[in-house]
């Protein structure tokens, strides 16, 4: 059987995928998206936020002291058996990427890389119908120590561009009355965003599709090369051969990519999430709770709360039922208009792609394949940027594209 063909093959259908497909067929390149279940991944069950304030990396002493923490059973667990010796690996050299000083200066290519992709969500919504909705992302506190760590924070942030503003108790009850008193402060960051990850997804899908991207439900099974250059990809389905190649296959990176010869350090951190119907948003602005690590995103027909970061396990793992009950009753005793909910909601688990640094991989790994992929928990607040540089590297760095 003659393999179809595309210049790119694309591989992943998430909100990075889509991303990627639509900046490639734009430029007027013939593009195939393979994935099993489009944007039915991390990208449908994610806090759905933009946030370029969010961009100093996991990889960071005080992420590694509550990792820690965890670890000794003092706060929810970060490793679910069973782990293998790649996650033992993987988590070695996550500690080694924590020294202090070195996220500090990682956090400015982040925040750039966010604030570019900001500004790509403005352009795109001419062309993709998708929603953004909040006055922007507050963190909250009830605990002092867990305040001044805030505003430290904050106050570094500010220092690289990020904009926010200190709240005390009557200031944040001013700007978002659907919260209920106890919060010694809070900080307000007016750039950030919310949307529903999952239309959003989709709408980036369809508008490649109307610049000529093919989109195929089928999973990635081999790799043809010749003389060391990637030919073709088999599927479930059809083989599909091309001149470039791209893996935006998120936390299924370092898989996929054995099948492609390349090694990528990419562990699956597992996340949940629950989400109830509303009809109406409940709050004005997207929040984290600081002291419990939950993230509340109210849109205007139902209202999502995560949280969770867990090493090991399997993929095919439901999530606990004790760590969905404790999302609910964190929203719920802050948020007094959802204890009238009675429906039990849409319980998710699913998994960030995480690089040790926190860094994402954006770049040529072969001669004719790019990655991108390990944005951890930035991948909806990057996608736009990475579509981009993907698209310049595809048809600026020498590969021989036909419309290049």
């Amino acid at each position: 059987m003659t393999p179809e063909r595309a210049d790119v093959v694309v591989i992943g259908g998430g909100v990075v995928g889509s991303c990627v497909a639509y900046f490639l067929a734009r430029s007027g390149i013939d593009v195939v998206v393979l994935d099993p279940a489009p944007g039915k991944g991390a990208s449908a069950g994610n806090a759905g936020l933009v946030v370029p304030s969010y961009t100093l990396p996991m990889s960071n002493p005080d992420a590694l002291i509550t990792g820690l923490r965890s670890l000794l059973g003092r706060a929810p667990s970060t490793l679910a058996s069973p782990v293998s010796a790649r996650t033992l690996a993987w988590l070695a050299r996550f500690v080694l990427a924590s020294r202090p000083g070195r996220a500090w200066r990682d956090v400015r290519v982040l925040h750039e890389l966010a604030e570019f992709s900001r500004r790509g969500y403005d352009q795109l919504r001419s062309e993709a119908d998708f929603p953004l909705w909040s006055d922007g992302f507050l963190h909250l506190a009830r605990d002092r120590r867990t305040w001044a760590a805030e505003v430290r924070t904050a106050r570094r942030l500010a220092a690289i561009g990020v904009r926010s503003e200190e709240l005390g108790p009557d200031a944040l009850a001013a700007i978002e009355p659907g919260l209920a008193s106890g919060f010694v402060g809070a900080i307000r960051f007016p750039g950030d965003t919310a949307l529903d990850p999952e239309r959003t997804t989709r709408a980036f899908a369809e508008a490649a599709v109307r610049h000529g991207a093919v989109f195929h439900a089928e999973r990635v099974v081999g790799v043809r090369t010749v003389a060391g250059r990637i030919e073709a990809v088999e599927t479930t389905g059809p083989t599909v051969a091309g001149k470039a190649f791209v893996l935006a296959t998120g936390a299924d990176t370092a898989a996929v990519g054995r099948l492609f010869g390349v090694r990528l350090p990419v562990e699956p951190g597992y996340g949940w999430s629950l989400t109830l119907p509303t009809h109406a948003s409940l709050l004005r602005h997207a929040v984290q709770f600081a002291d419990e690590h939950v993230v509340v995103n109210s849109g205007p027909d139902r209202i999502r709360m995560t949280g969770g970061m867990e090493f090991g396990g399997r993929a095919s793992q439901a999530p606990r039922p004790e760590a969905i009950a404790t999302l609910r009753a964190v929203a719920e005793a802050a948020i007094p208009a959802m204890r009238t909910i009675a429906d039990p909601g849409i319980a998710w688990r699913g998994a960030r792609p995480m690089t040790p640094s926190g860094l994402p991989i954006i770049r040529l790994v072969r001669d004719n394949l790019v990655a991108a992929t390990g944005h951890g928990p930035l991948g909806v607040t990057l996608a736009p940027a990475t579509g981009r540089i993907v698209a310049h590297l595809v048809t600026q760095k020498g590969i021989p594209l036909r419309s290049s």
